[in-house]
């Protein structure tokens, strides 16, 4: 019951701080110079009123193919370079997470705690498994386990070739937490588990024990909504570095080994992260678009121009960073200063979740299932 709690608490206080007053979202000031945004092609498929529940669900790319999905279950292949379609497949399931990609299956889990695998080249059903409860992270394939997290705190790891249970892991859980659970990260055999309680554990992918936990923030305050401190955003490694953030709390490199912090920020985040070869970029928990020195976690330069416009993930775009927002704005900022560059609209009834990027192509989904592949013209 509490997620559902949480879920209308979420909704409620969308494009506003978690503990503050209800915000305005920040005004877009006008772009006249802005760089061109040139749309290559779009798909559109059928919308049902599922998708305004599961609103956040996101694409995948693979081998020059982009696979989409609606909460209606309707799945499809599209090829990237002019966006005809390969294959269609329609299934009778409510999808609340996906898609998850691998060189021979699609992965996706549904609101009835379900785990579907499908043929990725052909869209056909290959297997289909019970877990513990309605699926909220994105399933992940690797070293043969497909890696599934439910909404009551429970990752389960299932054989890739036919979804029987391996091992089980189960978290504790606040009273409140967001609607919601970081997708697992697979670093060679660890695999990393934001949870609700702010910490993260590093679980063995074999058989699902605790390797090391490490905690990411404390709980503090005196209500439930004051205390809530998910590890929403999936964590991002490079090499033996982790880099991890918690919603009204830290943002933190750690040691992938031990779990030892190597250097620790006061910004809460609760979207993911993106980085490059010098730079970590984040959304915090107002709007708040920033730029971090990867060593040492030193601000580059922050911008404030999105407060509070219920912005996705970033992505690393060429030479800037790229955000969507609750109003099917687009936004590139510049790496260098965070300036914003270009915008474009793709879908007033906003954007969830961070685009892909490919080969100086941008795919953006947005909450209605349109998908759009888009370059910007330097």
């Amino acid at each position: 019951m509490h997620f559902v709690f949480a879920a209308l608490l979420v909704l409620l206080l969308s494009a506003c701080s978690s503990s503050g007053p209800i915000h305005v979202p920040t005004p877009l000031e006008p772009l006249p110079s802005g760089a061109p945004v040139k749309r290559i092609w779009s798909v559109t498929s059928f919308s049902s009123p599922q998708d305004k529940i599961y609103d956040a669900l996101h694409a995948a790319l693979f081998d020059g193919v982009l696979y989409s999905v609606g909460a209606n279950g309707v799945i499809q292949a599209h090829e990237i370079g002019k966006g005809k379609r390969l294959w269609k497949q329609s299934l009778d399931v409510v999808v609340s997470a996906g898609l998850g990609v691998s060189e021979e299956l699609l992965l996706l889990g549904t609101s009835k705690g379900e785990v579907l695998a499908l043929a990725r080249e052909t869209g056909k059903l290959l297997w289909r498994v019970k877990v513990s409860s309605e699926v909220m992270a994105i399933p992940v394939l690797s070293h043969n386990f497909v890696i599934v997290r439910s909404g009551n705190g429970v990752t389960e790891a299932l054989s890739a070739e036919n979804g029987e249970q391996i091992w089980r892991y189960s978290s504790p859980l606040p009273a409140l937490s967001l609607r919601g659970e970081a997708r697992p990260v697979v670093t060679d055999d660890l695999v990393l588990l934001g949870q609700s309680n702010g910490r993260l554990a590093a679980l063995s992918i074999f058989d699902g024990v605790v390797q090391w936990e490490a905690t990411i923030v404390a709980p503090q305050g005196r209500t439930d909504l004051e205390r809530m401190v998910d590890v929403d955003a999936a964590p991002v490694v490079v090499g033996d570095v982790i880099y991890v953030a918690a919603h009204q709390g830290r943002v933190m490199a750690l040691s992938r080994l031990t779990g030892t912090m190597l250097w620790s920020r006061d910004l809460g985040a609760s979207v993911g992260l993106a980085i490059d070869e010098q730079n970590l970029y984040l959304v915090d928990d107002e709007g708040q678009v920033w730029a971090l020195e990867r060593r040492t976690g030193s601000t580059l330069w922050k911008s404030e121009k999105l407060k509070y416009r219920d912005l996705t993930s970033p992505v690393v775009y060429e030479n800037s960073v790229v955000v969507g927002d609750f109003e099917g704005y687009l936004h590139w900022l510049s790496k260098v200063d965070g300036q914003i560059i270009a915008r474009y609209q793709q879908d007033e009834e906003g954007v969830r979740v961070a685009p892909l990027v490919s080969d100086a192509v941008l795919y953006s989904r947005s909450k209605t299932g349109l998908v759009e592949a888009l370059k910007l013209k330097q």
